[in-house]
């Protein structure tokens, strides 16, 4: 028996042998490892296919999309019927914060994301026989690395305990594994940044969506905010593991990490050599002048912003692409009709807390009592919302709008995404980016690991954590459409809040800052059950029962349509005691994996007491 890490492997092995049998004995056409890593192109199309690989780990697709990121509880799945259909069982996984275990995506995600390992392990190990000069060799290595810790980084957040391969099977014996503790991937995670931060390029690939050495310092200031998250909320039942936290702890310390603390110092000081103003090795990055720049897609130049860390590249011609298709609205502006258009949303929850944040301003008649708009000018650049030019020019409306409150269709009951709009746009794949990582995020990495090492938000490190803020709030007031400066957001002071408010403060500014880039789910299941309860599903489930979300003349009613109907019972709302939210920190391992890892078997499974079956 297989795992899925080592299909690829044995179909090529088995290629390989029966092929032979196809070909005449004195064919002598052979191809080794050096004739295809033999040169400075088959290096880069290797390292590309790794990219590609990458970027079909569920970043484009409904995988990540539609099935995952709307399982944060701030963003949401845009297409729901009456019946219990099995994409609602798929909703149905969301709002338990998760993906069962024979979800088809659970597994899709599991597959590909291993996939993107198995590459990057064949370049990887193919290094020491490539004639190529040994600098070049080193930075292509280098991504390799990058790449295979961005991967790792996915998987081991998504499914804890997993196996870890680091080099080519060469038995189908080797192809299978045992799950390893958590801190030991994030051990590979943190050596793999580590190598790619010595070996790599010194001033990055704008424009090509590839890395460069302070790209990995980027990540690695995130893998250590996520450990720093995990530790400091590490009270029973709090977290998604069954050891005793003396063993975690131990864990984290054997790979150099010794308290929340320390991982929360370490956050602190690799975001610092990736941001400008404090970076001590000549970060290559710089925010963009204004924030809409980041969404443009018209010339080239949108494409080469110095904010780019990490991205995963498109063009109309992909098909794996889904950026445009699954967030955009029926025919906007005049764009064929489709009927995946907008299953990825942003939530009315999200959207009503953003407007509140930054000088929110409210509707009239149906629509007096919620926001409608606000004057962040984020806001705009980010979400279609209230109304928008459809086909020939047609005005249709979606919320917040007070006949989407009362009138609205299941379409018209969310805004819309339009960071991924770009003019060439025609009812295809499009041409807009994905951010996996950009510059602002390390701001906000910044801001969180010293709010959590600070003792208040006016001593000096609480300070130094809202001064990061500012900076990020300083260029969205500034990215209006007419080139005046807003009044919001307004610059934040330590005025009135404590340290769990900045620490809170901060979480939805991230969600604001990014909405949409698929950051949602990571961002709230690192916290731990109490806290995500208390700040995101608690909430959440309170703003479901206001009174716009009632059927009030609605066809179905916002609540109704997408947390209750007939077929599958009223009240399928987002879990908030914290038993039940641990339950979906992490996603079980999909059953195929049990079954095929002759390594595992179905008691491997992430026990059923804790987490959903």
């Amino acid at each position: 028996m297989k795992n899925i890490y080592g299909l690829t492997t044995i179909i090529l092995m088995a290629v390989s042998i029966t092929s032979c049998s196809f070909l005449d004995e004195n064919m002598n056409t052979r191809y080794s490892e050096e004739d295809i890593y033999g040169s400075k192109p088959a290096l880069e199309s290797a390292i590309i296919g790794c990219y590609t690989a990458f970027a079909t780990s569920g970043f484009y697709g409904g995988a990540m999309m539609e099935w995952f990121s709307p399982a944060s509880a701030i963003v949401h799945w845009g297409l729901t019927g009456s019946t219990l259909s099995d994409p609602q069982k798929r909703w149905l996984d969301n709002l338990s914060l998760t993906q069962f275990s024979k979800n088809p995506y659970n597994l899709s995600m599991y597959k590909n994301l291993y996939g993107t390992v198995y590459k990057c392990n064949k370049l990887i190990s193919a290094m020491p026989s490539s004639p190529v000069e040994q600098e070049f060799k080193d930075q292509i290595e280098a991504e390799a690395h990058f790449l295979r810790a961005e991967a790792y980084f996915h998987i081991v957040r998504r499914w804890g305990n997993v196996p870890i391969h680091s080099e080519i099977p060469v038995t189908l014996e080797q192809t299978n594994g045992k799950r390893e503790p958590f801190w030991k991937v994030y051990g590979l995670i943190l050596n793999d940044l580590d190598y790619a931060y010595s070996h790599g390029s010194k001033d990055g690939h704008y424009g090509t969506g590839r890395v460069g050495r302070h790209a990995a310092m980027a990540v690695k200031s995130l893998v250590y905010l996520t450990i720093g998250t995990l530790l400091e909320h590490s009270d029973a039942d709090d977290n998604f593991w069954v050891c005793s936290n003396e063993e975690v702890f131990a864990g984290f310390a054997s790979i150099g990490i010794e308290s929340a603390k320390d991982a929360f110092e370490k956050a602190l000081e690799a975001a610092k050599d990736v941001m400008p103003e404090t970076s001590e090795t000549g970060s290559p990055y710089m925010l963009a002048e204004n924030y809409s720049q980041l969404f443009k897609w018209t010339a080239p130049e949108d494409y080469q912003l110095k904010e780019r860390i990490f991205t995963i590249t498109s063009a109309s011609e992909k098909a794996y692409s889904q950026l445009a298709t699954w967030t955009l609205p029926n025919y906007y502006n005049d764009t064929p009709d489709n009927m995946y258009y907008g299953r990825f949303r942003p939530s009315r929850f999200v959207f009503q807390k953003w407007c509140e944040s930054y000088g929110g301003k409210k509707g009239s008649g149906d629509a007096s009592s919620i926001y409608v708009d606000c004057l962040d000018p984020r806001l705009p650049a980010s979400l279609i919302y209230g109304s928008f030019k459809g086909q020939k020019g047609e005005t249709k409306y979606c919320y917040p709008t007070a006949n989407c409150v009362k009138n609205g269709t299941r379409w018209e009951s969310f805004p819309y995404f339009k960071k991924y709009y770009d003019p060439k746009y025609c009812n295809t794949a499009g041409y807009a980016d994905l951010y996996v990582m950009r510059l602002a995020e390390v701001y906000l990495i910044a801001a969180e690991a010293a709010a959590n090492l600070c003792s208040s938000p006016s001593d000096k490190l609480g300070t130094e954590s809202i001064s990061y803020i500012n900076i990020l709030l300083n260029r969205a007031r500034h990215s209006t459409s007419n080139g005046s400066a807003s009044t919001q957001p307004a610059n934040w002071t330590s005025d009135g809040l404590d340290k769990d408010a900045l620490i809170d403060r901060i979480f939805w500014e991230r969600a604001f800052e990014m909405l949409g880039e698929q950051h949602e789910y990571f961002d709230t299941h690192r916290m731990g059950a109490k806290w995500f309860a208390e700040h995101v599903t608690k909430p959440a489930n309170e703003f479901l029962f206001r009174p716009e979300q009632d059927d009030n003349g609605n066809v179905d009613g916002h609540r109704k349509a997408f947390y209750g109907t007939p077929s599958h019972g009223e009240g399928n709302i987002y879990p908030s005691d914290p038993i039940y939210v641990r339950k979906g920190l992490i996603c079980p391992i999909p059953n195929d994996e049990l079954v095929y890892n002759a390594s595992l078997s179905l008691e491997d499974q992430n026990p059923s007491k804790i987490f959903w079956e």
